[in-house]
Formats: C-alpha cells, structure tokens, sequence
C-alpha cells in the first residue's frame, strides 16, 4: 500500500504552475487536503471536507466551497496529471495526487493498479505492484498500460483472517 499522505512535498504553487495552471484558492485547497490522504477519496469527501474548513475558518476570505468548482478543479487537476481518478466499478470516482518526483519522461510512476474492498469499499493504490495478464492478450502484439486495472476482493481489514473489531 502506498502512503499517499507524504507523496508530493513539492509547494502547491509550484506544482500549479509547473503544469501551467492558474494559481487559485480551490485548486491549493485541494492539492493540499489531497496530499494528507493515505487513500483515493470521493469528491463529495472532500467537498465535504472543504465545507468543514471553510465553516471553522469563519473567514470572508474564505467563503463555503461551490460543488461544481470542485468537480471541475478536480477534473483540471487529472487533466494535468497532478493528479488522477480512479473508477472503482461502483460509478463514484476517487482522486487522489500523482507523484511526479518518480516519473521519468513519458513513464509515470502513477500509472498503477488499484485494489477496491467489495466489503468495506476503500480503494488503495497498488504502487510498486505489477499486474502479469496471461494468455491470449498477453501473447499478442498490443501494447497494454496498467493505468485502470482495478482489482477487486477484500482488504486485509475485512478478511476472516483478521481480528474482529468489537462492535460498537
């Protein structure tokens, strides 16, 4: 499992404006809320999160998140590739920041696959992990790029090897 919470340390401004995006509040908002998650998140999460901020700010400065711009920033931000969007199979996507410090030239350490617990629902990056495909796709001359394989089972904390959480 990766650690998405330390991935870019890079200033979000920087990063903005390395990938020729325009600084605004929103897109800081999000590359920062986005670098402390361990996790790809919904966008809702972090509307919601955002929401949260801007309620214990109380400031003019700092007024309540529109969801549309949220979306659209996030959709800007993959389009960039700060960062990328997973699609799980339950038609919520999750975002979450693209290490750039390991990509080298037009290979990107974040194109990886992703695991998604049928039970509990959490998406991981699988980073550093390979997927092999056997047989007849793999035999043929296509060119097959890991960026959207999505594997589904259950996480080690839903297994039946785990320990069970006492319920609350």
């Amino acid at each position: 499992m990766s650690d998405h919470a330390h991935q870019s340390t890079a200033d979000p401004r920087d990063l903005l404006r390395r990938a020729n995006l325009r600084v605004t509040a929103m897109r800081i908002a999000l590359l920062n809320h986005l670098s402390t998650l361990r996790h790809p998140t919904t966008a809702q999460d972090l509307f919601d999160a955002l929401c949260a901020e801007s309620k214990k700010a109380k400031s003019p400065r700092s007024p309540a998140p529109d969801r549309v711009t949220v979306y659209r920033t996030l959709n800007a931000l993959v389009e960039s590739g700060l960062a990328h969007k997973v699609d799980p199979g339950d038609r919520v996507f999750r975002f979450s920041l693209t290490d750039h410090a390991r990509c080298e030239g037009e290979k990107h350490a974040h194109e990886h696959p992703h695991f998604v617990c049928d039970d509990c629902g959490t998406v991981e990056c699988l980073d550093g992990e390979r997927v092999i495909i056997k047989g007849a796709a793999a035999s043929s001359k296509r060119r097959v790029k890991q960026d959207g394989v999505v594997l589904h089972g259950t996480c080690g904390e839903c297994s039946d090897d785990a320990p069970r959480r006492p319920a609350a």
